[in-house]
């Protein structure tokens, strides 16, 4: 018998899917930060979060603004996420970074994630 070391999670079943996705620092210790842009692709992603690489060191905690876009066409979603966990890889300057999907800037107050019902078949 195997025995999981480590609790599961996630809200919500975890798909395999590369797709583009752009990022950049939003917030820090609550003081917003304007970044530059960085383009990476996602390694997995569920309804509630995603893992990407990125070669920028987050820290947990961290607000980062996303766009994920799969075929650069189709908006998967646009908003932010929280930093909830960032692993070091061996080789060279690489990160993975696993975010948790809060709202979208663009909907004030309203707490619900922008993601589409069209996209939300692919996730």
């Amino acid at each position: 018998m195997i025995r999981r070391s480590v609790a599961e999670r996630r809200k919500s079943l975890r798909a395999r899917r590369v797709m583009s996705v752009s990022h950049r620092l939003f917030k820090r210790n609550g003081k917003k930060i304007n970044n530059p842009w960085h383009l990476s692709a996602t390694q997995d992603m569920c309804a509630n979060g995603l893992l990407f690489g990125s070669n920028v060191p987050y820290q947990v905690n961290d607000i980062v603004e996303l766009q994920v876009v799969m075929a650069g066409v189709l908006d998967i979603f646009n908003g932010l996420g929280r930093v909830v966990r960032v692993d070091k890889k061996s080789l060279g300057a690489f990160y993975l970074v696993a975010v948790c999907l809060e709202s979208s800037p663009k909907m004030k107050n309203s707490g619900k994630k922008k993601i589409t019902r069209r996209a939300a078949t692919y996730i």
